[in-house]
């Protein structure tokens, strides 16, 4: 069987509930560009790869 991949684009609200955080913070962080996002069809959708990328960059400098 087939395995169907995840999603890639996430709304501001699911990268939220990904990350744990409230969903203000996550819409700031990502106006500031601090969350991977871009602007589609009028609204702001989060790159999961790149979300994931930046949480493992996150953990390697707390593990410093």
């Amino acid at each position: 069987m087939r395995e169907v991949p995840r999603r890639r684009w996430l709304t501001i609200a699911e990268a939220a509930s990904y990350l744990g955080i409230h969903g203000k913070t996550a819409y700031i962080w990502a106006a500031r560009g601090v969350l991977p996002a871009a602007r589609i069809g009028g609204t702001i959708r989060v790159d999961l790869l790149k979300l994931d990328e930046f949480l493992e960059r996150q953990i390697q400098k707390g593990e410093r």
